[in-house]
């Protein structure tokens, strides 16, 4: 079952962004915005290992809408 949602979230990655998390993590990357991550917290460096984003581009997606 945890195959199945690992598989899941890198089709869905993928789809949205074109490479996978771990791609973007190798290549040194975020999967958002693919230049090398920014971080102004320790915060921001935990999540970009969780999702491939740096700190910007995950506060931009998870803002409040206007």
């Amino acid at each position: 079952m945890a195959d199945d949602l690992e598989k899941l979230k890198d089709l869905t990655a993928q789809q949205a962004f074109g490479m996978t998390k771990a791609e973007a993590v190798a290549q040194g990357l975020c999967i958002q915005c693919r230049q090398p991550p920014r971080f102004y917290s320790d915060a921001g460096r935990q999540e970009y290992r969780i999702s491939g984003l740096c700190e910007y581009c995950f506060d931009e997606i998870t803002k409040e809408p206007d």
